[in-house]
């Protein structure tokens, strides 16, 4: 049975590449496209199989210092990400202890700022209730002093100019 499940399984494989293949090569712009693609891999390969057919050590050498090469680059890429890693991890570790810092340092102003603020309230609260009992005792000896009735001058009930 298994053996039978694998067989459906690559005929229905096969049968949807072949439809994939059929779908894509109805368009002729695609059909074109795969055809010189196809003819550019062949000549690729036809020319690096006649490279290593004429000088195979060579071909052998090249290959092993494109690959050097390669790991090299790939190597002092690594290095260089290292190292930017390692200084801008600093830097940002540093930039950060430092805005932990000034934060708390603004905090400790702003609580400053907060007792400033309320020492100044009241300070205006016993400036206003200092004029409050001043302006009370100055109604207070105008009341008293009205109620007396000693005035240095006196009121007439005539008018002042008669004519």
């Amino acid at each position: 049975m298994d053996a039978s499940k694998n067989s459906k399984v690559g005929l229905l494989v096969g049968a949807g590449a072949v439809a994939g293949l059929s779908f894509i090569l109805l368009n002729p712009k695609t059909r074109n496209k795969v055809k010189d693609s196809s003819k550019n891999a062949k000549n690729s390969v036809m020319t690096y199989t006649q490279k290593i057919k004429e000088d195979p050590n060579g071909t052998k050498q090249s290959l092993i210092e494109n690959a050097k090469l390669t790991l090299s680059s790939a190597q002092q890429a690594l290095e260089k990400v290292q190292n930017v890693w390692a200084n801008e991890g600093q830097e940002i570790k540093q930039s950060a202890k430092n805005i932990v810092e000034d934060t708390k340092e603004l905090g400790e102003h702003a609580k400053d700022a907060q007792e400033g603020m309320k020492d100044a309230k009241t300070d205006i609260d016993e400036a206003r209730n200092t004029a409050m009992e001043a302006g009370k005792k100055v109604k207070d000896e105008a009341k008293s002093s009205n109620s007396s009735n000693t005035t240095d001058h006196h009121v007439l009930d005539e008018p002042v100019n008669k004519m």
